[in-house]
């Protein structure tokens, strides 16, 4: 009977051993840190899964490494990415701890472990969705809620070493160097002046239209970067047109640059590369985004005060 038993034993051992993890990213940010963590875990097998509301060249570049994309709002979408995704997994890795979607996946696999890792700004900001308190849209439809994502993570990978997180600290990661560019810039004297756009009104585009075709005027930028979930268009700009997030595009600018400097309203990117060299980041003080700026800059990020000339 002893040795009977044991093959058994050791093929259950060889299954666990072969169990997948399951990542989930739903923004460029996420699908490079998502990488990044199954390269930690090298030896181990991954189902990548991107999920996002729309698909634009940027969506198309960063999700193009993973196993399943699904895009839409649509119940079919929804539904289909639930079963495909409900399976039995080792690791669970999420980063947005609202999204319903992820919510209901979770809710229904069956796994061994929850891990975690940086949204963006959102995770370590005071007065942030996932801060704040639980509402009705954070909770899935089996009453899983963002809160019990949160509370369960065994471990969170960031990007961000700050007094306040929302995961508890015992349980943070901190991905060093994340953004190191790997390039030299040329050796030129060049400056590119670089505007990062930002979706001041999700109802009157004409509100953010107004404000960065002011500021872009009177910082003479010589690229304007559209906030990812921008509409409208910028009339006498230059865009920087690359499928990269702006981290990432910095590669090709210091091909023609020496030196940028990079200009936003509450963007995560001066978290991201205040502290690399020949680049400069300048937040614009807009009493908009009062409270936003005012994490920010107890953050360590500045900003300065453009006179318009008004």
């Amino acid at each position: 009977m002893i040795f009977e038993s044991f093959p058994l034993n050791l093929d259950k051992k060889r299954k666990e051993n072969h169990m997948e993890n399951l990542i989930i990213a739903t923004t460029p940010l996420q699908a490079k840190i998502a990488n990044y963590i199954q390269n930690l875990y090298s030896e181990e097998k991954f189902l990548k899964v991107y999920i996002t509301p729309v698909m634009n060249e940027r969506q198309e570049y960063y999700s193009r490494d993973f196993d399943l994309v699904f895009h839409g709002t649509d119940k079919t979408t929804y539904e289909q990415a639930l079963n495909e995704c409900t399976k039995e997994y080792d690791k669970i890795f999420y980063a947005s701890f609202d999204n319903p979607l992820i919510l209901d996946i979770v809710a229904r696999s069956k796994y061994k472990h929850l891990m975690s890792f940086d949204d963006g700004y959102a995770d370590i900001y005071l007065k942030g969705m996932y801060a704040l308190p639980l509402n009705s849209i954070q909770v899935g439809k089996y009453g899983l809620t963002r809160d019990d994502l949160i509370k369960n993570t065994e471990k969170h990978y960031t990007l961000y070493d700050s007094d306040f997180h929302v995961v508890a600290k015992e349980k943070l990661v901190y991905l060093k160097d994340f953004f190191k560019l790997n390039i030299e810039p040329v050796k030129n004297g060049k400056t590119a002046k670089v505007l990062l756009g930002q979706n001041f009104s999700e109802e009157d585009e004409s509100i953010s239209v107004n404000f960065i075709t002011t500021y872009a005027k009177a910082l003479n930028v010589d690229y304007y970067v559209p906030h990812p979930k921008e509409q409208f268009k910028i009339d006498n700009v230059k865009y920087l047109v690359t499928p990269l997030i702006f981290e990432d595009a910095l590669v090709e600018l210091f091909k023609e640059y020496e030196f940028v400097e990079v200009y936003h309203f509450t963007s995560s990117v001066s978290l991201h590369l205040k502290n690399t060299q020949n680049v400069s980041v300048k937040g614009i003080a807009v009493h908009y985004y009062n409270d936003r700026q005012n994490e920010l800059r107890r953050l360590g990020c500045d900003f300065i005060n453009i006179t318009l000339g008004w």
